[in-house]
């Protein structure tokens, strides 16, 4: 209500929350985690749990949810394997989809932006550390990894994607354009905004170590595709005005980014209708039905 009540361009925000085994947030509902929702073998109740979520999210007025998580899981080592639907490219194919179209629906109007992530490449880290390289050719992430997001993308109308932390070959993800303009929308087709993993455009300057500073990192993920810097502008604010008047970027990079995010506003129906009914958001929280799926969910996952 304050940025479009008492800012000068009045655009409402996208709030975003994490989603992949609920809402997460206080009364959210809580369901298995995706890794035990997908030993149901049954895509159907990935879409029915989805749909559960999406009502919750939507009730807050939280319209991005970050999930579902399109990694493969490849090394049992990783500590968050958990987060995965399994080691199988197709079964997580076919989960992924179906957790898409029940957080989107068939109208974006009516529904949540789900996130996939993450492209590409962070469930194979080296030594299963999070963050750490990444040590895989090309033909495996074509033949792999990639088959989960094609399919979000092209069946299911993915409409946005969060990229991975680590390095592929030396080459950062959150820096490259190659895997994520290049790759992911010039050869998947995607469309969608690109959103940055939880301080990746920070840790370009402090963990990966390949830029000078903010500015430098701002442009440098801003050129790579990253539309949107989460949780918190540290790098895309005044780190990237520098970085625009020490001529690292121009502004048709910054249009480019500013018009994604915008139509993700349009496609979600924000400037239309903005707010949500504060009286009626309980009505959708600890639902009988809402309990009954997430007792379904964990004994059919059981094995």
């Amino acid at each position: 209500r304050f940025l479009i009540e008492q800012t000068r361009l009045g655009i409402p925000a996208i709030l975003h929350e994490e989603c992949c085994l609920g809402a997460m947030v206080l009364g959210g509902t809580m369901y298995p985690q995706m890794l035990g929702l997908a030993s149901t073998f049954q895509p159907d109740l990935a879409e029915q749990m989805a749909n559960e979520i999406r009502r919750q999210l939507m009730a807050i007025g939280a319209r991005q949810g970050l999930g579902p998580v399109l990694d493969v899981a490849a090394d049992p080592r990783w500590g968050r394997v958990e987060e995965t639907f399994g080691e199988d490219p197709l079964l997580v194919s076919h989960f992924g989809s179906a957790f898409i179209r029940g957080l989107q629906s068939s109208d974006l109007a009516k529904g949540v932006i789900a996130t996939g992530k993450h492209f590409i490449g962070h469930s194979l880290s080296q030594g299963g550390m999070n963050c750490a390289p990444v040590h895989i050719g090309m033909r495996e992430i074509y033949e792999i990894l990639l088959a989960p997001f094609q399919a979000a993308i092209r069946d299911a109308n993915l409409a946005s994607v969060m990229n991975a932390y680590p390095e592929i070959d030396g080459e950062v993800v959150g820096a490259s354009k190659r895997i994520l303009t290049d790759l992911l929308r010039d050869e998947l087709g995607f469309e969608g905004l690109v959103v940055s993993d939880y301080e990746t455009l920070i840790m370009l300057n402090n963990f990966h170590f390949i830029t000078e500073n903010y500015a430098d990192a701002a442009a440098k993920a801003l050129q790579a595709g990253i539309d949107v810097e989460l949780p918190t502008s540290e790098c895309y604010a005044d780190p990237l005005k520098k970085a625009l008047e020490q001529g690292k970027i121009n502004i048709e990079d910054i249009d480019r980014a500013v018009s994604r995010h915008l139509q993700a506003k349009f496609d979600l129906g924000l400037f239309d209708n903005p707010y949500v009914d504060e009286e009626s958001v309980i009505e959708v929280f600890e639902t009988a039905d809402q309990r009954r799926l997430a007792r379904e969910i964990a004994a059919k996952s059981m094995v």
